[in-house]
């Protein structure tokens, strides 16, 4: 599937050569405004040598020097929250450099009933295409409104969630919004076809607004069979084509009855999970040896009363990990950290981590649902070799589930077909959009050579276009070209990328 981006003009100018070579300078500015940007992480690492050899800030001006360097290569990490880091490689040193970084994206609007008034306290997500949990959330004010905020490249889903929600419970207890809306989740502009944002720097989004109109609603009533002293349970119902945020959250009584109101219809899983010792924002935090049940709920509009949910132990699953490391080396750790995200909102408060090492590691009290398994402290040079998902709405085989990690990957490229090739940027995106995986941008030097370095290993898409400065100048480019490239971890791969063609308007 294609997707469109809007490839920023994000670039870095080398404008002289001082007469030492052993210095480096430059300036970080804000892309859209021009403004100075302050305080920027500027890293300088010599080519082939992991370890930075300079660290400093940009200073009030967005100024920057490091001197006393020994002539080579040299690349440039510069970062600042809120901004989209970027890259500069220059392969001898002397050089000043006008780095422009792009400020992350904001999502804002409004949240009102069907009268216009505001829903205060319903929470509004961003959410990640393709990823389980939110990239950001904010409550809505007295006055209806909510902003989403340092939001880095990616695609996005919108939505609100209101009445008895996760947040609500969790923050407040109790649930947010007009009674006569009920509880749900109401994606934007509607739960049949959401709409994606795409996010490429910088964007601002406004007047994304919701209006909760009411529809026919129930209610749903049970009893958790096994209860305790230590605690109540909690259950939420979980819309079953968009799991990740819960529809309704509510508390058993301590008899273990539970009782739902406001529900629009649809089709959901009811989660039970407890005995909960506490609550959180993100819901109830669990004792020690916890206990769960699932099962699917249809609403068609009519009262379901007398649900009887058998709760049991949650399943524990053993982890191995296998460090891959390509031509030698030891990028990689010999243990890390898995994580086990779930990929549905069970109203809980969920900590599932395990250091995992090739004698194997285990996570202990998972709940029967699905979940995202990601490797964590790998450091800059190493990745999970790939996204896997673990099922346990179903039966599984007893053997450990394999974890692998290999070296980060690299690009060598070299621009060719330009006449100048320091007039060019050069941009790398995963052919996926990934908040964890951002564009990417490096700079070529006076004889077209650029770099990528500590990439995760996969597809990308890289492309070449002009600096903003020549594009001022009434000439123009091809919109550019994307290649279509994959990167392997542990070795470096070479790239020929062509320059667009330049024609007079």
């Amino acid at each position: 599937m294609a997707h469109h981006w809007r490839l920023i003009a994000v670039f870095a100018t080398l404008l002289a050569r001082s007469g030492s070579a052993e210095t480096i300078g430059g300036r970080v500015l804000e892309d859209h405004s021009g403004a100075p940007v302050a305080s920027a992480d500027v890293r300088v690492f010599k080519v082939g040598v992991r370890e930075a050899v300079a660290d400093l800030d940009s200073d009030g001006d967005g100024r920057f020097r490091v001197s006393d360097l020994a002539p080579g290569e040299y690349r440039l990490d510069v970062s600042k929250r809120d901004y989209l880091a970027a890259t500069v490689r220059l392969r001898t040193s002397g050089a000043s450099v006008l780095v422009r970084l792009v400020r992350c994206a904001v999502i804002a609007g409004q949240v009102v009933d069907q009268l216009g008034h505001p829903v205060t306290g319903a929470y509004v997500f961003a959410m990640p295409f393709a990823r389980a949990s939110a990239a950001a959330h904010a409550r809505v004010d007295e006055r209806g409104r909510y902003r989403l905020y340092d939001l880095p490249p990616g695609r996005y889903a919108v939505a609100v969630t209101y009445g008895a929600s996760t947040m609500a419970i969790g923050s407040a207890g109790s649930a947010a919004g007009p009674p006569e809306a009920g509880s749900g989740v109401l994606f934007y502009p509607n739960n049949t076809q959401p709409r994606f944002f795409a996010i490429s720097g910088g964007e601002e989004h406004r007047n994304v607004d919701f209006t909760l109109t009411p529809g026919t609603l129930a209610s749903v009533s049970g009893k958790v069979e096994q209860v305790s002293a230590n605690g109540r349970f909690w259950l939420a119902l979980t819309p079953v084509g968009q799991p990740a945020l819960a529809a309704a959250v509510t508390q058993a009584e301590p008899d273990g009855s539970f009782h739902f109101d406001g529900i629009p219809i649809g089709s959901y899983y009811l989660f039970a999970a407890g005995p909960a010792s506490g609550r959180g924002a993100q819901g109830a935090i669990l004792g020690p040896e916890p206990l769960f049940a699932r099962t699917p709920v249809d609403v068609a509009g009519q009262t379901i009363e007398g649900l009887s949910l058998a709760v049991e132990g949650g399943r524990s699953v053993d982890f191995v990990l296998r460090a891959e490391h390509p031509g030698g080396g030891d990028a990689c750790p010999r243990s890390a950290q898995v994580r086990a995200t779930s990929l549905e909102d069970w109203a809980v408060m969920f900590a599932y981590r395990a250091e995992v090492g090739p004698q194997g590691g285990r996570i202990d009290h998972l709940a029967p649902g699905r979940y995202r398994i990601e490797v964590e402290n790998l450091g800059n040079w190493c990745y999970g070799a790939a996204t896997q998902i673990l099922d346990l709405t179903r039966e599984t085989d007893s053997k450990p589930v394999e974890v692998s990690v290999t070296p980060a990957g690299e690009i060598r490229g070299r621009l060719t077909g330009a006449a100048a090739a320091v007039r060019y940027a050069v941009l790398l995106l995963p052919s996926e959009p990934d908040q964890d995986n951002p564009l990417q941008v490096a700079y070529p030097d006076r004889e077209g050579r650029f770099g990528f370095a500590r990439l995760r290993p996969g597809p990308y898409r890289i492309a070449a276009q002009l600096a903003a400065e020549d594009l001022k100048a009434r000439w123009v480019s091809d919109f550019a070209l994307m290649v279509e490239i994959r990167v392997p971890g542990g070795s470096p791969t070479d790239v020929e990328l062509p320059a667009p063609r330049l024609e007079k308007p």
